[in-house]
């Protein structure tokens, strides 16, 4: 197998040490060809050389690492951001279904996100996915880049009528007639969706409030859906629930 040509884009000298002696551990994968300190570097690299995988650090000085892709963006790049964002951005990453790896840098994190990566075939969905993880960390939200293995599925979340719990899975049942699953549990969808827009009506299924044309409050309590689809809500959520729904 021919391995992947990857690059670092790191300010810190001690995690470039760090994150290159990790990757030496999977020198049967990668080959770490460039480290370098800003983004204006690693784009005059990427111009001359052909590079599979790249690691990205997000906080660089004067700059976002996510500048790199206003200067350089090629379909079959795949990368893996390395972060210490706090947790509020990482519900960002997890819904747009960007690898990522989270500062201090973990050696089984690593190997997974590595397994990931051989995984993934060059997909031209890749920047698109990029993008929203942008759009999602500044408070859009208004599409998700749900991962598989050969790719992104583009998902806009005006389209998505309720979204349902399988064990480690979410199915999304959407608008458009089609079903996306992806292995992500529903409660990563909990906290990263607009509250005002999406609520867990039980532990099973979270609801586009949009989509409800029907209150039946005959027991036990249940929404029914635009595609007829009909939902109970859970008793420990009826009273939050009915209050939300006074509002619409």
């Amino acid at each position: 197998m021919q391995l992947l040509r990857t690059i670092i884009i790191e300010d810190e000298i001690q995690s470039q040490i760090v994150l290159n002696n990790m990757l030496k551990a999977h020198g049967d994968v990668v080959e770490v060809i460039g480290i370098f300190d800003t983004v204006a570097k690693a784009v005059a690299f990427l111009r001359e050389h052909e590079v599979d995988l790249l690691f990205l650090d997000i906080e660089l000085p004067n700059e976002s690492g996510f500048s790199l892709f206003e200067y350089y963006c090629k379909p079959h790049l795949k990368v893996i951001f390395t972060t210490a964002y706090n947790q509020y951005a990482l519900q960002a990453f997890r819904l747009s279904a960007v690898d990522y790896l989270l500062k201090p840098l973990d050696r089984q994190d690593l190997k997974e996100a590595l397994l990931k990566v051989q995984k993934l075939e060059a997909n031209a969905r890749l920047n698109e996915a990029y993008k929203l993880l942008l759009e999602n960390l500044q408070g859009g939200n208004s599409r998700l880049a749900i991962s598989h293995q050969n790719g992104y599925d583009i998902v806009e979340t005006d389209d998505i009528l309720w979204l349902e719990a399988d064990v480690n899975y979410t199915t999304i049942h959407l608008k458009s007639k089609r079903n996306v699953t992806v292995a992500k549990t529903l409660r990563i969808f909990e906290d990263s969706l607009d509250p005002a827009n999406f609520f867990r009506i039980s532990r099973g299924a979270i609801v586009n409030v949009d989509s409800i044309i029907r209150l039946n409050r005959s027991a036990p309590l249940s929404v029914t859906l635009s595609d007829q689809s009909t939902l109970p809500v859970s008793d420990s959520r009826k009273d939050e629930f009915l209050n939300l729904y006074k509002k619409i």
